[in-house]
């Protein structure tokens, strides 16, 4: 599956422990914290953040699928979970990560 092509989908079930770890070996930069999908993007100044965050509102808008989203001067924090699956991660959780990652505005 390319995860940067992939459409998130209704009623997703939550990753089992093995098919969290293969994904998560695909996601560089995310770890699994309290039951989500989390990553911590650094950038320049404030201005950066908001193209970031605008960038990642358009990913969530198109995939119909939200993170929580924390914002500050420099940095913005991502956590992706599927509310009905139980605040689990499911592959809608992979997928969005992946394509947030692979944004212009993102930075390794």
């Amino acid at each position: 599956m390319n995860l940067l092509t992939a459409a998130c989908t209704p009623n997703a079930q939550a990753l089992d422990a093995a098919a969290l770890a293969f994904y998560l070996a695909e996601l560089s930069g995310w770890v699994h914290e309290q039951g989500a999908l989390q990553r911590s993007f650094r950038f320049d100044n404030f201005r950066e953040v908001m193209d970031f965050a605008n960038a990642v509102a358009e990913v969530a808008e198109a995939q119909d699928h939200h993170p929580d989203l924390i914002l500050s001067y420099s940095v913005a924090t991502l956590r992706w979970s599927t509310h009905s699956a139980g605040h689990a991660v499911t592959l809608n959780d992979v997928v969005c990560a992946a394509q947030v990652s692979a944004l212009p505005e993102a930075r390794p």
